[in-house]
């Protein structure tokens, strides 16, 4: 497994957009590496459900970018470690379409990544955003990357919070199979998941 902060080797970009990501970790560099990680699960799940090479390059270069819109996102709301606000919570649920609009402002003719940019956080119920898409609606290369975003979020830790160990995470992943998440996609990851543990006890071992 490649380190924490390399590019993910599916990665082939227009400069322009290397170039907005370059800006993200300057900007935010947690938000870089989480990009990095989820890049990195985002192979693991595409093994696992047995996507051919040019769906993995794709799914794997969408997920590296997922969080671009970011960019647009103070620091200062990123970092909050007290509950948002309406207003801050109402800005950062607008991160998808940001993205989406860079990578189209950027030149991006891929329709597949930009639609895996903007419907990451949309929900198998419909109870996600910013489109309320529910099932099938949502686009097969945004529901890998919610399941796999989500994993990483969870086992990373936060200021506010301690990271979950592996048992934790994929209980939460299997608890929300069906409502947040495409059962298909939870059930293909899990077992896949612990594979990824070390790249986690890389990182965090030492400030647990």
């Amino acid at each position: 497994m490649r380190a924490v902060g390399e590019f993910p080797h599916h990665f082939d970009h227009p400069s322009d957009i290397s170039e907005m990501m370059k800006l993200l970790r300057y900007k935010h560099e947690e938000t870089y590496h989480h990009c990095v990680r989820v890049a990195l699960l985002s192979e693991k799940a595409a093994l696992a459900m047995r996507l051919d090479a040019a769906s993995t390059q794709k799914l794997v270069r969408g997920c590296f970018i997922h969080d671009l819109g970011k960019l647009l996102i103070p620091n200062a709301i990123l970092d909050s470690v007290k509950p948002l606000t309406e207003e801050q919570w109402a800005l950062i649920k607008r991160h998808p379409e940001y993205g989406s609009d860079i990578l189209k402002d950027k030149g991006e003719r891929d329709a597949d990544l930009v639609r895996l940019v903007l419907h990451h956080h949309e929900r198998w119920d419909g109870k996600g955003y910013p489109y309320g898409l529910a099932g099938e609606q949502i686009p097969l290369f945004a529901r890998i990357c919610s399941v796999v975003d989500a994993f990483d979020t969870m086992m990373s830790p936060r200021p506010y919070r301690r990271r979950k160990t592996l048992e934790e995470a994929t209980e939460e992943l299997l608890r929300n199979a069906g409502t947040q998440f495409d059962a298909a996609v939870v059930h293909a990851f899990v077992p896949m998941a612990s594979e990824v543990t070390p790249l986690y006890f890389s990182i965090y071992d030492r400030e647990d």
